[in-house]
């Protein structure tokens, strides 16, 4: 698969929000990380593309703005959408926000992270039960959820994306 990085100009073909030169400036500025710098260009190209979709999926809806381009394979760049302190996006860029929650996720699956596992059952958790030696721990919950966490991305799209309690419901 080809490694397509969206500009800005709404690519039919772009699969990475982020490229690898950028992934690697934003991790030797914020993380510092020897797991990104050390990988290999492939598997670096391979985590954006799997970060970007993360996104896309994860946050499909709720992005605020509509596309820039009809037919941009990606949901970035957008019209209309707003920082927090009311200054509107260029909608011919990304927003650093994006770019930085695209290197933060791939760096997360380049350290083995799946982002988006399998549920079999779906539901939330009651309890779970950790056995280390003879100490056995047993943490309950009143419903913990099985879909991962990941509140720094949240704290990066915050601006980017409309709260769930503000979406219309169909």
């Amino acid at each position: 698969m080809s490694f397509v990085v969206e500009t800005g100009a709404g690519l039919s073909t772009a699969n990475s929000f982020l490229s690898e030169a950028d992934a690697d400036t934003y991790h030797a500025d914020h993380s510092g990380s020897t797991d990104w710098s050390g990988a290999a260009s492939a598997d670096k190209e391979k985590a954006l593309r799997l970060a970007t979709q993360y996104l896309c999926v994860r946050y499909d809806a709720r992005w605020k703005g509509v596309r820039a381009h009809e037919d941009q394979a990606l949901p970035w760049p957008r019209d209309s959408v707003y920082d927090s302190d009311g200054y509107l996006y260029d909608s011919d860029a990304l927003p650093r926000r994006l770019e930085g929650a695209t290197a933060e996720l791939a760096l997360r699956v380049i350290e083995g992270d799946t982002l988006l596992d399998d549920i079999d059952e779906p539901g939330t958790i009651e309890s779970e039960t950790v056995k280390a030696g003879p100490i056995t721990y047993v943490e309950k919950y009143m419903g913990k959820s099985q879909v991962k966490s990941y509140p720094l991305i949240r704290g990066l799209i915050r601006p980017l994306v409309q709260s769930v309690n503000t979406l219309e419901r169909a």
